[in-house]
């Protein structure tokens, strides 16, 4: 399992899954290893200063998936969705909230169904009216401490089409977004590079589904 907090990342793995996975590259070599026990849950404030200024960190566990859960378990479960909009040249819709690349997302209300959320969220954030679900992309989930208290965000993305070439935006300023703009090529991916690990997560499976279809 993998979990995500700001730009940082962490993998939950038994040592099975771990010599899968490991490779020969400098990277690799250089992340820091926690190794808990059957029953241990780390707290996320364990996690960060096992993390360091590290990009990454794994946790060994006799059961690395199990393990993950148990960590998540401990704090309460925020489901949200978001939309990675494509248009008609093939640019996709950015935003940038509180100085961060990002994509539009947020909260599933009571009643709201993964999709219709997604939808009403770039609606909201980017002012876009017109846009529709292609297909489901991944669900990343990420750890935050929000209001006093550490929580985490499941958020269920989708990919999406909106007609015309560059349809009008307007970025929710309410919502600290103080851009929304239609980016393709060099620009693109240099915003892909300034943002969060879980939209990295995203665009790649953007790509694979690309590949694919």
């Amino acid at each position: 399992m993998r979990l995500f907090f700001e730009n940082k990342f962490f993998d939950f793995l038994s040592e099975a899954d771990y010599v899968e996975v490991s490779t020969p590259s400098c990277e690799s070599r250089n992340t820091p290893i926690l190794h808990i026990g059957q029953d241990e849950v780390p707290t996320p404030e364990e996690l960060l200063a096992a993390v360091g200024d590290n990009r990454s960190l794994v946790i060994l566990a006799p059961d690395g998936e199990a393990a993950g859960e148990r960590f998540c378990a401990q704090m309460p479960i925020v489901r949200a969705a978001g939309g990675l909009v494509e248009n008609e040249k093939g640019d996709i819709l950015i935003i940038t909230r509180k100085g961060w690349r990002d994509l539009p997302k947020g909260h599933i209300d009571e009643g709201e169904s993964a999709e219709e959320a997604a939808l009403r969220e770039v609606q909201e954030e980017t002012g876009l009216q017109e846009a529709e679900i292609v297909a489901p992309l991944c669900t990343t989930r990420h750890f935050h401490c929000a209001y006093g208290r550490w929580e985490v965000k499941q958020t269920e993305w989708f990919l999406m089409f909106a007609p015309g070439e560059e349809p009008a935006l307007s970025p929710e300023e309410g919502e600290s977004i103080s851009a929304a703009e239609w980016l393709g090529g060099r620009r693109l991916w240099q915003a892909v590079d300034e943002s969060y690990s879980t939209i990295k997560v995203v665009f790649e499976e953007f790509l694979k589904y690309k590949v694919g279809n």
